[in-house]
Order: structure tokens, then C-alpha cells, then sequence
């Protein structure tokens, strides 16, 4: 009996024991997870959108990848003295150099529904690699021609918020339509009016494809150091004390089936500018002012048309000249020039196009010193061939020349000078988008 007993108080005892076991294991067992919240398409403002879990915002992750190579030759020739006696020429024909560029983007496009129409929030961060070389390019803001520079940088190009008609941050001018289109590579032709810069934007929509916009603009972001006659006597420079009031610009537009038109306006505030050689100012121009008319012609879905021309006195940077010509001259006067450009695109087969390019400047003569004037011209034009073998990849392989000249002088002092640079440039351009 007590063997028994024994053997019966062992097994519960471990019945019991097991029992709690279970018990203690089971309360360390993890609590079932909740279903998990998969990412749903987002289809009401395209393809590439989708649901960020767990809100009604739509968000679309895109970017490109382009890497450039450049075969580029530039000579500059600069001749420069007394009419009717010796000068100085100066011949600049430096061997062709390769060089290299490579730019990373990434995009955010972030929207949300409201009873007040789209929230939308934008953002373009670009990494960029390489070297500089050619017509206006040097590592340190100057104005050598022939520089060669390391550069590796990253910009913001895109940082806006989008709501009720409004627009705030960094985004495209309101005064700008053809953005140089039709080029390619990281570094395109000159010559034309293509500027991303802090703003606050109002545009109404009027329905079948008319708006206006009405804006306020870094008018900073379109200046840029000005110093001409490095190796001629009419050198100079000017300088700002800052921004007082921004840049006011404005345009009508329209969008339609057969293509595109705007004509814009702007205002550039000159109350704190002036040349840096000049004691006195006679006659100072207080504002600046820019003007602009493009159309686009879309035809048959294969065929795209740009003609673009603009005016403007006092803002340099509307034109594409921004450091290339100063904003005023020698006694304070806004300069004052214009450029006509545009561009032809043809895809020949869906994957194979081809892009005639071009612009062309110049400007009035403008004051140096207190005798001598000198005036700008310039041009570039472009042809290329492109083939998009997959989807998302463009390969291009570009040709361009430059002709930017400086020329002036003073009949009064009996002064003359000449400056051009030509510019021979193949570019390889391979970019993926995605």
C-alpha cells in the first residue's frame, strides 16, 4: 500500500509540475501579431503611386541616374590697343580635353486629398561628380576660360509645397517656358532663360488649359559675379548690397492638344546695385524688368516645336547671362539685350529620335569706364541623335558649337578691343530613369 501510494503522489506531483510549466511557457508565448498593413496602389494621380501605410497620403519614389562624357576644344582670341597703332593679341587654342560628369537624382512626389483640392509636396536632391571644362566653366567662380576643376556637389533643385493654387519653396520661375529643351546632358547650351529658385506662387486655373500665375522670386538666384577684360584695359565688375525687394513676375498660359503658349513679365529691384568702378552715379536706373513669349507645337504625336524669344534691361539672369553681362553699367544704367531660341525633336521610330537646337544674344553697348563701351554677342547651336532601346534608358550622342563675343572700345580715346571664344563640344549622354 505505501509503495502504492508513493508511486500515485510522484506521478500527480509531476503532472502538476508539468502543468505549471505549461502555464509559466504559455505566458512567454508573444501576444498573435496584428495583420500587417501591405502597401496599396495608389491610382488616382498615376502610375508609380502608392498608399505610405497607414495614412491617405499617396507617395511616388522615382530618380534618374545620367553619366556624361564630353570631348570639348575652346579657343579664345582677344586683340586689343590704340586705333591707328600696336595692341596687344592674345591667342588661346589649348588642345581638346575629355572629361567626365555623372549626376544621381532622387524624387519624392507626396500627395494628399483635401476638400481644398491636392496637398502636394515635391523634392528633387541631386548628387553631382566630375570635372568642369569649356566656355564659362572654372573651379573657382572666375572668369577663366580654360579651367579644369574637380566638382562634387550636392543641390537641391526641387523643394516646393502645392495647395489651393499656391506654390512655396524652391521650384521653376514663373517667367520660364522653354527650358533649353531638346538638349542633353548635365551641362547644356547657353543662352536662354531656365532657373529653379525660391518663390511663392499664386496660379488660377480658368479651365480649357487657360491660367495665369502671379509670383515673388529670389531675385539673388538669377545674379551672378560679373568681371569682364582679364587680359584687356576695360575690365570691371559690379556688386549688390543685398536683396531689398524680390523679383515680381507674372504670366498667362495655356496648355492644350495642339501644344503650348506663355508670355511672361518680371521686376528686378535695382535700388542697391551698381558698378564697382564708378565714385559716382549719374542717372541710376532703379529697377530692371524682363519680358518673355514662347509657343510649343505638338504635331502627331512625334514632332515637337519650341520658339522662344525675351527682352530685358537691368536683369541679365532672364536672359541666360546672369556673370556673362553686368546687371548695370559703368554710370549705373540697366544693360540691356535679348535672346530668340528654340528647338526641333522628331522621333523617327518610337525608340530612335533626332533634335535640332539653337539660340542666339546680344545686347546693347554698355559703359565699362567713363569712356569706353562694349556690347555681347553669342550663340549656340546643337544636333543630336537619341535611341531609347528599353524602357526607362536614353542613350544620345551630341554635337554643339559656341561663339560668345565681346567687342567695343571708345572712338572718343581712339580705344578698341575684341574678345571671342569659340566652343567645339561631343557629348555622350547616357541616362537611366526610373
Amino acid at each position: 500500500m505505501k509503495l502504492k501510494t508513493v508511486i500515485k503522489n510522484v506521478l500527480l506531483g509531476s503532472v502538476a509540475g508539468l502543468a505549471m510549466v505549461g502555464t509559466a511557457a504559455a505566458a512567454d508565448l508573444p501576444v498573435k501579431a496584428k495583420a500587417a498593413e501591405y502597401v496599396k496602389i495608389c491610382s488616382t494621380y498615376g502610375a508609380g503611386f502608392y498608399y505610405i501605410p497607414g495614412t491617405d497620403t499617396c507617395l511616388k519614389v522615382g530618380g534618374y541616374v545620367t553619366a556624361d562624357t564630353y570631348y570639348t576644344k575652346v579657343e579664345r582670341t582677344i586683340t586689343a590697343g590704340q586705333i591707328g597703332e600696336g595692341g596687344i593679341r592674345y591667342k588661346g587654342d589649348p588642345d581638346g580635353q575629355f572629361d567626365f560628369y555623372s549626376r544621381a537624382a532622387v524624387q519624392l512626389d507626396a500627395r494628399t486629398q483635401t476638400e481644398y483640392g491636392t496637398l502636394r509636396s515635391y523634392i528633387e536632391g541631386r548628387f553631382e561628380q566630375g570635372q568642369s571644362y569649356g566656355y564659362g566653366q572654372s573651379s573657382d567662380g572666375t572668369t577663366g576660360v580654360f579651367s579644369d576643376g574637380t566638382r562634387n556637389r550636392a543641390v537641391l533643385k526641387y523643394a516646393y509645397i502645392q495647395f489651393a493654387g499656391f506654390t512655396f519653396g524652391q521650384a521653376t520661375s514663373a517667367f520660364d517656358f522653354w527650358a533649353g529643351d531638346g538638349w542633353y546632358g548635365i551641362r547644356p547650351g547657353n543662352f536662354y532663360s531656365d532657373q529653379s529658385l525660391n518663390v511663392v506662387q499664386y496660379t488660377a486655373d480658368f479651365g480649357n488649359g487657360f491660367s495665369a500665375t502671379i509670383a515673388i522670386e529670389d531675385g539673388n538666384a538669377r545674379e551672378d559675379d560679373y568681371s569682364f577684360g582679364d587680359q584687356t584695359p576695360f575690365g570691371g565688375s559690379f556688386t549688390s548690397d543685398g536683396q531689398q525687394v524680390p523679383d515680381i513676375v507674372a504670366n498667362i498660359a495655356y496648355e492644350g492638344t495642339w501644344g503650348a503658349f506663355k508670355i511672361s513679365g518680371a521686376y528686378h529691384d535695382l535700388s542697391d546695385t551698381y558698378f564697382n568702378n564708378q565714385p559716382l552715379v549719374f542717372g541710376q536706373d532703379s529697377a530692371g524688368w524682363a519680358a518673355l513669349a514662347g509657343v510649343r507645337f505638338d504635331f502627331a504625336e512625334t514632332t515637337t516645336l519650341y520658339v522662344e524669344g525675351a527682352y530685358a534691361q537691368g536683369a541679365p539672369g532672364y536672359l541666360g547671362l546672369a556673370g556673362t553681362i553686368p546687371v548695370v553699367d559703368y554710370f549705373g544704367e540697366g544693360v540691356a539685350g535679348w535672346y530668340v531660341g528654340g528647338s526641333l525633336s522628331h522621333y523617327w521610330t518610337p525608340t530612335v529620335f533626332t533634335t535640332v537646337v539653337g539660340s542666339y544674344t546680344a545686347t546693347d553697348n554698355y559703359k565699362v569706364d567713363a569712356v569706353n563701351s562694349v556690347d555681347f554677342t553669342g550663340y549656340n547651336v546643337g544636333v543630336n541623335i537619341g535611341w531609347k532601346p528599353v524602357k526607362g534608358l536614353t542613350l544620345v550622342l551630341q554635337y554643339d558649337y559656341l561663339s560668345a563675343e565681346y567687342n567695343g572700345g571708345s572712338a572718343l580715346a581712339g580705344t578698341y578691343v575684341t574678345d571671342t571664344t569659340e566652343q567645339n563640344r561631343v557629348t555622350f549622354s547616357a541616362k537611366r530613369s526610373f
